[in-house]
C-alpha cells in the first residue's frame, strides 16, 4: 500500500460508475494495490459505499469512503468505446480490433484526502 505505513490517514472519497456515451458506455473505477495485486475499492476494508442517484445518461453511480495512509497509491481505470470510424473495406482488411479503450491513471493520496495525479514511468 503506502511507502509509509506510518503515514498519518486522509479520508478519500472515490467516484465509480457507469454512464452512456455515443457506441456504449463509459465505467470508472479505481483500484488499490494489495501484495502482488489490485483490490477494487469498494471491497478494500473499512469501505463505506454510498449509491448515489441515476439521473439522465448514467446508468450507476456510488461514492466510496475509506481512510488511507497519505502516499498511499490508487489507479484510476476508464474504459470507454473506441471511436475509430472506418470504411467497410477497410474494417475486413484490418479486422475489428480492440472494442474499448482503457486508460489508467497513478494517483497518489496526499494532505486532506486530496489526490496527486502521477507521471506516467
Amino acid at each position: 500500500m503506502p511507502a509509509n505505513p506510518e503515514a498519518p490517514l486522509e479520508r478519500v472519497a472515490l467516484v465509480e460508475g457507469e454512464h452512456v456515451v455515443a457506441r456504449g458506455t463509459v465505467e470508472v473505477g479505481w483500484l488499490l494495490p494489495v501484495g502482488d495485486g489490485w483490490l477494487p475499492v469498494a471491497r478494500a476494508p473499512g469501505a463505506r459505499v454510498q449509491s448515489l442517484e441515476s439521473g439522465p445518461g448514467t446508468v450507476w453511480q456510488r461514492v466510496v469512503e475509506l481512510e488511507l495512509p497519505r502516499g498511499t497509491r490508487l489507479v484510476r481505470v476508464e474504459s470507454r468505446p473506441r471511436s475509430v470510424r472506418r470504411t467497410p473495406l477497410e474494417h475486413l482488411a484490418r479486422g475489428a480490433g480492440p472494442a474499448r479503450r482503457v486508460i489508467r491513471q497513478a494517483y497518489e493520496v496526499g494532505l486532506r484526502g486530496t489526490l496527486r495525479l502521477l507521471k506516467p514511468t
